[in-house]
């Protein structure tokens, strides 16, 4: 989902959610300079915003080309200090203690989250010795909300005959029947459903309806609702699993993007509440 920083004031406004002008115009300089620094084809994407105790993360992600699905990486700063910097890769063992770790952010990405061991070597001056920190926990929890969350409208991306992911420059957007439907919104993410997979692996040219995984089969039954704002210009979506993200999609415009703003922890009573 792509929100470009420049519609946060604008469209943000049925969510509840909002940047306070400093933290909007610090994160736009930072995104041009990581772009310049990067030398990035496009704009980086606003992704979010992740509350945190002491201070909070302020997110925002790259879209590169690659072989089948484009390259997604991810940028964080806080709201002390709008530097973007790259959040790592996490190994098998840092996943794991990610899926262990429970309760609010601080908003301190060094923030350690376990002792060092008592045989632990010291360490040198002005050398970090790498342990699990509250960035690794940010980092998994970033990617597993934009797994399990990230949507785009159906036609807004197309499978070319290489069956790589690109967008549809020929998108209109949704009209004002089809946008107020669930069935019209899927996972930005790689195939997962095996209508999906398999409509990729086959030969000749696939639907741009069944290239991505239906947001509309998720289980349990509910985890989404679509309305549209006061005006009937525009459809909401938003997430029960994940409460905190919207998606909008302006009717009868290619205009539409998608946006956290939450504490980084999952409704796990919704499958109770339904």
């Amino acid at each position: 989902s792509t929100m470009d920083i420049s519609l946060v004031s604008t469209k943000l406004g049925p969510s509840g959610f909002t940047l306070s002008p400093e933290e909007a115009s610090g994160l736009e300089v930072a995104m041009i300079q990581r772009q310049m620094e990067e030398k990035l084809d496009s704009k980086l994407k606003f992704w979010g915003k992740l509350i945190g105790e002491e201070q909070d993360y302020l997110l925002a992600y790259s879209l590169t080309p690659a072989f089948g699905f484009p390259s997604k990486k991810f940028y964080f700063c806080t709201t002390a200090n709008f530097t973007l910097k790259q959040l790592p890769e996490l190994s098998e063992e840092y996943i794991t203690k990610s899926k262990g770790v429970t309760g609010r952010f601080r908003g301190d990405p060094s923030f350690p989250l376990e002792e060092p061991p008592e045989d632990a070597p010291e360490a040198e001056e002005g050398v970090e010795v790498e342990s699990f920190r509250e960035i690794h926990r940010l980092a998994f929890t970033v990617a597993t909300i934009d797994h399990d969350v990230a949507v785009v409208p159906v036609g807004a991306f197309i499978a070319d005959a290489a069956k790589q992911i690109i967008p549809n420059k020929a998108y209109s957007g949704l009209s004002y029947g089809a946008a107020g439907a669930l069935r019209s919104y899927c996972h930005f993410r790689p195939a997962e459903s095996p209508l999906a997979v398999a409509s990729l692996e086959k030969p000749g040219l696939a639907r741009p309806g069944d290239i991505f995984d239906a947001i509309e089969d998720d289980k349990p039954t509910g985890t989404w609702s679509v309305t549209y704002d006061s005006s009937n210009t525009t459809a909401c979506v938003k997430s029960f699993y994940w409460p905190g993200y919207f998606f909008f999609q302006t009717v009868g415009a290619a205009e539409y993007g998608g946006v956290y703003f939450g504490n980084g922890m999952p409704n796990k009573e919704l499958a109770f509440g339904l």
